[in-house]
């Protein structure tokens, strides 16, 4: 059953021959209307059409505990379609002291202070967050790190060189081993730990697997009760001691198999083929120790840039202009135009800079032409070559777009970005490489996924609330911040052109 804490979406798609008017949420505690929201209408085939509902609401409302979430669509007084939802509530003490990290996803909102029925005016008036690239892949610092690997000797000797590389990549932490009895004299003469657990894992030959027999597994768990880590990471390619990590409490657990084991915050496959007999040729240490690398690489998620090779025009080498482009692909992600008309003047009003405005054709009409051109220091830029546009981009003192390909490219031209985000995907996967911010706003249906504005249910709420002054605010920023940069990285302090 699903467990809620704090603000949480129900997004609901009804099939229905009637015109829905309306869909509501009850609590089966106590009967009262806990959310409400006007359905939107997807598609007609037939007599039947498809409308989409999403649900913002206040789990403090609702009793602790298992209960059931009622869900009915009305079409005016009709009754067109109900649902009910087997759900757990936890209070949200409960829920941030088990995942101290919930408070910083995007998708965790919590309570206000007093029980709403009206979570939307709530999650709408909270601000919205500036993120700066790239975010770190593991919250925190980790302090204490439990290392599985519970397989034969082999297995472990194999493992030895990924496990002082662990402890390199790590040298604070307090690192606990857990693996077989027989092979703890080994991993303490290595030193590759500063305390080790063992187990005892009975083998089935019927099966061909180990597991656990009741003896071991009480003795596991006690050795494993009460104790916390900040990373657990199982060293295994295999798939049989994975589960092991869900015995731990882990802010954080690492293993090989992600797309099997769905536990894991993260992990890795390796595959290699010989070229006759297809099997893997990538050596057991070189494919135990890739896991370690690869998190130790992520550790710093910044990637170097990568400038043009052609000189820059010397007309946009003494004054840098700042672009700004309002396209995406998909119109979920499509901050509104007249948004973008009002930040375009108000940013050339505040920097002094030009400003060059690249609008999509699908918004690009004879309104939107009028309004730049009544803008000082605006300049509504034509469709461009892709040569001629990157280079344009790369000369920028700064970027703004939506979370889009053009902002991307100017942060690998190392332009400082201000993006505006939606978060139906994870702003640490699709913010730009490094320099500038990432605005987005957290809401409860936050990695929807969705590229259907429609199927939305609430019209992209999360980034068409965005205000002008929020983006301008962040732009304005991070524009004097890049200016005093170069200033100091200038030889000998001498101003050059930002």
């Amino acid at each position: 059953m699903p467990l809620l804490s704090g603000v949480v979406a129900f997004r609901v798609l009804v099939h229905s021959r009637h015109d829905l008017t309306e869909v509501l949420a009850y609590s089966d505690d106590t009967k009262e209307v806990i959310s409400r929201i006007v359905p939107v209408r997807l598609t007609t085939i037939g007599a039947v059409t498809t409308w989409s509902a999403n649900l913002w609401i206040d789990t403090s409302r609702l009793n602790v505990g298992k209960q059931k979430i009622h869900i009915r669509a009305w079409a005016g007084t009709r009754l067109a379609g109900r649902m009910r939802r087997f759900v757990v509530v936890q209070s949200e003490e409960t829920t941030l002291s088990a995942v101290p990290d919930a408070a910083q996803s995007s998708s965790y909102v919590q309570s206000p202070g007093s029980p709403t029925d009206d979570a939307t005016s709530w999650v709408l008036s909270q601000p919205v967050e500036r993120h700066y690239p790239p975010g770190a892949l593991l919250s925190g610092p980790v302090k204490s790190i439990l290392v599985l690997r519970t397989d034969q000797l082999g297995d472990v000797s194999a493992s030895l060189p990924a496990m002082a590389r662990l402890r390199r990549l790590f040298p604070q932490a307090h690192v606990t081993m857990l693996l077989q009895k027989s092979n703890v004299p080994v991993a303490r003469a290595s030193g590759v730990a500063d305390e080790y657990l063992d187990l005892t894992l009975r083998y089935d030959p019927k099966t061909e697997r180990r597991y656990l027999d009741a003896e071991a597994d009480a003795h596991l768990r006690t050795q494993l009760r009460g104790r916390s880590f900040d990373l657990a990471i199982d060293l295994s390619p295999g798939a049989e001691s994975q589960p092991l990590l869900l015995l731990c409490s882990a802010r954080h657990r690492v293993g090989f198999k992600p797309e099997q084991f769905p536990f894991l915050d993260f992990g890795i496959e390796v595959i290699s083929r010989e070229r006759i007999n297809r099997k893997p040729i990538i050596s057991h240490t070189a494919h135990v120790e890739l896991l370690v690398s690869t998190l130790g690489q992520l550790m710093d998620q910044r990637r170097e840039t990568i400038p043009r090779r052609e000189p820059i025009s010397p007309q946009l080498d003494s004054t840098p202009p700042i672009i700004v482009h309002s396209g995406a692909r998909h119109p979920i992600n499509r901050w509104p135009i007249e948004n973008f008309l009002q930040l375009c003047g108000a940013l050339a009003a505040a920097s002094g800079r030009e400003i060059l405005f690249f609008v999509d054709d699908h918004a690009l009409d004879d309104a939107a032409r009028v309004r730049c051109s009544e803008l000082p220091g605006v300049t509504l830029m034509e469709c461009l070559s892709m040569d001629a546009f990157d280079a344009l981009v790369a000369s920028a003192a700064l970027f703004v777009a939506n979370d889009t390909g053009p902002k991307h490219l100017a942060a690998a031209r190392g332009v400082p970005v201000v993006s505006i985000a939606i978060p139906r995907l994870n702003w640490q996967e699709w913010g730009q490489n490094q320099g500038g911010v990432i605005l987005s706003r957290a809401v409860p249906c936050a990695g929807c996924g969705l590229n259907n504005r429609d199927a939305c249910g609430r019209d992209a709420a999360c980034i068409t609330t965005i205000s002008v002054e929020t983006v301008l605010k962040a732009a304005l920023d991070i524009f004097e911040r890049s200016k005093t940069e170069k200033e100091k990285m200038s030889p000998d302090g001498a101003k050059i052109p930002v």
